[in-house]
């Protein structure tokens, strides 16, 4: 089998500008780090990508690469990771977890989180307020819904995280040909490609296999005690700019000690 961790790096604008420029900052340099020992240990070719996609789109968009771009035919199974997240010295292998078409991680806990809020309005909103739920009843009939979460039934839908994407061949060929206009999406929602991610395979067509919240544990609202705890932590928003003094213990597999 051909396995790929794929990572992308995009300069920060606008509110958030101060994460990053054109030069990759630490913290997504710690990220990248850990990605490619985790790579190195289970025999996966990596790559880091400082180059624009969709050039005309929202940057945050460029995970979808992944789909569209015949450039990854090549490979069996194609792990997508965001930057900022750390892969601990002890994570075993995730590629034997490459079954169906696409393996990810509901997000638990974020409808009671302190962004439920946001979540609520994004998905909520009417039509013409760029509603999520309103653009997916458009996109495939009056009746439409986001699946239940097969693994945390108690929650009130399926909210799959971007942060981590495994993507099998036979997934990736199958979003290529049944996921619709990522243009339309964004000129119709301007949201990024999490919320796009989860209306495409909210399509029956898919199958997705969902892994537990340990392999993309998120830092805001699901860390014990506010500590990382996961197999793979994931560094939301500021938490980021503790990662290169992480990096140096066990929450790394690449450790420089």
């Amino acid at each position: 089998m051909k396995n790929l961790i794929f990572q992308y790096y995009i300069p920060y604008e606008s509110f958030d500008a101060d994460m990053g420029g054109k030069l990759i900052p630490e913290w997504a340099l710690a990220g990248s780090r850990s990605a490619k020992a985790y790579a190195e240990k289970y025999n996966a070719e990596y790559i880091l990508s400082k180059d624009r996609y969709f050039k005309h789109l929202d940057p945050r968009l460029d995970s979808l690469r992944l789909v569209y771009d015949t450039f990854f035919d090549d490979y069996d199974n194609v792990l997508c990771l965001d930057l900022d997240m750390l892969i601990r010295a002890d994570c075993p292998d995730i590629f034997p977890h490459a079954i169906k078409d696409v393996s990810m991680v509901h997000e638990l806990g974020l409808f009671n989180s302190t962004s439920s809020g946001w979540l609520h309005k994004v998905m909520e909103s009417p039509a013409y307020a760029r509603g999520i739920k309103a653009y997916g009843k458009r996109l495939f009939g009056k009746d439409w819904q986001f699946p239940k979460s097969e693994m945390y039934p108690q929650e009130p839908f399926r909210y799959l995280n971007g942060g981590l994407q495994l993507w099998t061949k036979e997934g990736r060929l199958k979003a290529r040909k049944h996921f619709t206009s990522v243009d339309d999406y964004y000129m119709c929602t301007r949201y990024t490609e999490q919320m796009y991610i989860n209306l495409q395979l909210s399509q029956s067509i898919f199958n997705v296999n969902e892994l537990d919240t340990s392999w993309n544990r998120v830092s805001s609202y699901q860390w014990h005690g506010g500590k990382p705890d996961g197999k793979i932590n994931h560094f939301l928003a500021r938490a980021k700019f503790t990662m290169p003094k992480l990096e140096h213990t066990e929450l790394s597999v690449w450790q420089n000690t």
